[in-house]
């Protein structure tokens, strides 16, 4: 399933599959964020042509993004811990709400350092 091209068509793929697994695993990526599913498929797909120094540094960008408050975009990460350990109404309000719905303008910005390559935090790792 995980080795299909995208999201939607995972998600797809275990929702008709007539496996008990590939139900439950759909349900849960469907209460899951949208946006952060592919990010994280995206994640694992670059990390496999990278160094060990590259991956981390690729990870420090992302959980400056994963954290960082902007206007133009809400903290997925920090809706997920209001949803569960803050109100715990357990209903995230994600952003997108749909996986179908997710722009991948958006992912890509996850994957944009936040900083130049001589002043990022790990540019001393080889």
């Amino acid at each position: 399933y995980f080795a299909l091209k995208d999201v939607p068509a995972i998600i797809q793929a275990l929702e008709l599959a007539d496996s008990e697994f590939a139900k439950t695993t759909a349900e849960t990526l469907r209460k899951r964020s949208p946006l952060m599913l592919y990010v994280v498929l995206e994640q694992i797909r670059r990390a496999r042509q990278q160094t060990l120094a590259q991956d981390l540094r690729m990870e420090r960008d992302m959980v400056r993004h994963c954290f960082y408050l902007r206007a133009d975009r809400k903290s997925e990460t920090l809706e997920g811990i209001r949803a569960l350990a803050v109100d715990k109404d357990h209903h995230p309000r994600w952003s997108p709400e749909r996986i179908e719905d997710v722009e991948l303008n958006e992912v890509a910005q996850m994957f944009a350092s936040p900083w130049p390559a001589h002043s990022h935090p790990l540019k001393d790792l080889a």
